[in-house]
């Protein structure tokens, strides 16, 4: 059995927490009835230890969406929270990634527009495909946050198998863009954690350039036989 790695944990704000889990980042937030925990990484440690250090409330975890590193610590967990248009993603991940959940794990449903009410604060989900089928982004209206899973990164971004869907990813970014007045940053698990809510025009931008083939494609070993396309403010990998 490999060693538990200790995370690096970041306090934002009184009940709010980010948690480090080597490339990946999670986001904790605490309200009056229980926490609410968005992704939960590569599971290189003590996941629900590194939590009960910070609080003692039942833990919700949401998956933002699918891939390994944003779902690798679910085992932990007894229950998981997606889009349902995530399920079949899920299922692979898990397999190729050789990821154990148990028999006692349970998926269950989260669809655009319900509302996670932790107790004096609450989240919207967003669905907003392209990335993968079922990916969401979680809106904090009255702290004016996002919480944009890997669809909002000043990194790179993958777009790199069947799952993928560049149109849909373009036209979630309009999406989000036409809800720009419900918030103003952006929370982000990769690269640079607090984004402008400005950064989504420049993202569309880069997006639409990449799509029209306006970009100059280089070699990465990033992801094997993944072609990069550098915009500047961020890197499409296809």
């Amino acid at each position: 059995m490999s060693e538990k790695r200790a995370y690096e944990v970041e306090q934002i704000d009184k009940n709010s927490w980010m948690i480090v889990d080597d490339i990946v980042r999670l986001f904790l937030f605490a309200g009056t009835e229980k926490a609410l925990l968005v992704d939960s990484g590569l599971g290189s440690g003590d996941l629900k230890e590194t939590i009960s250090k910070l609080t003692k409330l039942p833990v919700m975890l949401v998956n933002t969406h699918a891939d390994y590193d944003h779902i690798s610590g679910n085992a932990q967990f007894d229950k998981v929270f997606m889009h349902p248009a995530e399920f079949a993603r899920y299922k692979t991940e898990l397999v190729d990634w050789n990821v154990s959940v148990g028999e006692s794990h349970e998926v269950e449903p989260l669809w655009e527009g319900d509302v996670i009410d932790i107790g004096g604060r609450s989240f919207e989900v967003v669905l907003i495909p392209g990335h993968t089928p079922g990916s969401i982004a979680l809106l904090d209206r009255e702290n004016r946050i996002l919480l944009g899973g890997d669809s909002i990164l000043a990194d790179r971004i993958a777009m790199v198998n069947p799952w993928r869907d560049f149109d849909a990813y373009i036209f979630s970014i309009k999406k989000l863009i036409g809800m720009r007045g419900c918030f103003d940053f952006v929370y982000s698990p990769h690269g640079d954690y607090l984004l402008s809510v400005d950064f989504l025009d420049m993202l569309l931008v880069a997006a639409i350039s990449c799509r029209n083939g306006e970009l100059e494609g280089v070699e990465t070993d990033f992801i094997k036989d993944a072609i990069m396309y550098d915009a500047g403010v961020v890197k499409f990998l296809f």
